[in-house]
């Protein structure tokens, strides 16, 4: 690939940023992930990277990717953009990049599909809320632009609650029918353990159903 890294290759967060690293882990634990790729913290726009950047978006068969800085420290501040089209990516990257060090935080940009799903939301390997290590939360909403691209709280997400321990559900609510089915939810609590077996610590991911398949898009290490 050259330059750039595939979002299973290199985890050392100086050369892809704490979220990058987070990802590769992910993804090399056997997780479905958004497909995309990594410019890594070195690597800075030019003739060369702009061609090979779009021949790997072109590789992709998408109209649009989201963009997200991977800083080293792992910082608050990490920007996501999207949805961003073909014509607007190499100018994208260059101002993500340029904005980066002049706060003097370097980052890396993760490049992913941006994808069209039914309903999205995080799952937490331990409850955020309560601290009860014996509880995974799902957090779920239906799909719209952007819904996945910010932290922002949205009371209109259904809460399910899952024992840790054997993978039992408990809804917020039994008298409203729950927006996932018990598969999809088994589906999203085996993922958070995979995570957080392979991380070594509590993660949050983020995730999409789309036409029926789950995507991870996102993990954070929990609360961080």
């Amino acid at each position: 690939m050259g330059n750039l890294l595939m979002l299973d290759s290199s985890d050392d967060i100086k050369v892809v940023g704490q979220l990058g690293s987070l990802l590769v882990k992910t993804k090399r634990a056997g997780l479905n992930m958004a497909r995309g790729f990594i410019v890594p913290i070195d690597k800075h726009v030019g003739y060369g990277l702009s061609n090979e950047i779009l021949r790997e978006f072109d590789k992709l068969e998408v109209s649009k990717v989201v963009l997200r800085a991977s800083p080293v420290p792992n910082t608050s501040e990490v920007e996501t953009l999207a949805p961003i089209e073909r014509d607007k990516l190499i100018e994208t990257i260059t101002y993500m990049q340029t904005n980066a060090e002049r706060r003097w935080n370097p980052s890396a940009i993760v490049v992913q599909e941006f994808l069209d799903g039914e309903f999205c939301g995080k799952i937490h390997s331990c409850n955020p809320y309560t601290e009860a290590e014996d509880e995974i939360v799902i957090e779920a909403r239906l799909w719209a632009n952007n819904s996945v691209l910010d932290d922002t709280d949205d009371d209109e997400n259904e809460m399910i609650i899952v024992d840790k321990r054997d993978g039992s559900i408990e809804l917020e609510s039994e008298e409203e029918e729950s927006m996932l089915d018990a598969d999809q939810a088994q589906q999203l609590y085996r993922a958070v353990r995979k995570a957080e077996k392979a991380i070594g610590a509590p993660v949050s991911l983020d995730w999409a159903f789309v036409n029926g398949v789950l995507y991870i898009l996102r993990t954070r290490l929990l609360n961080a």
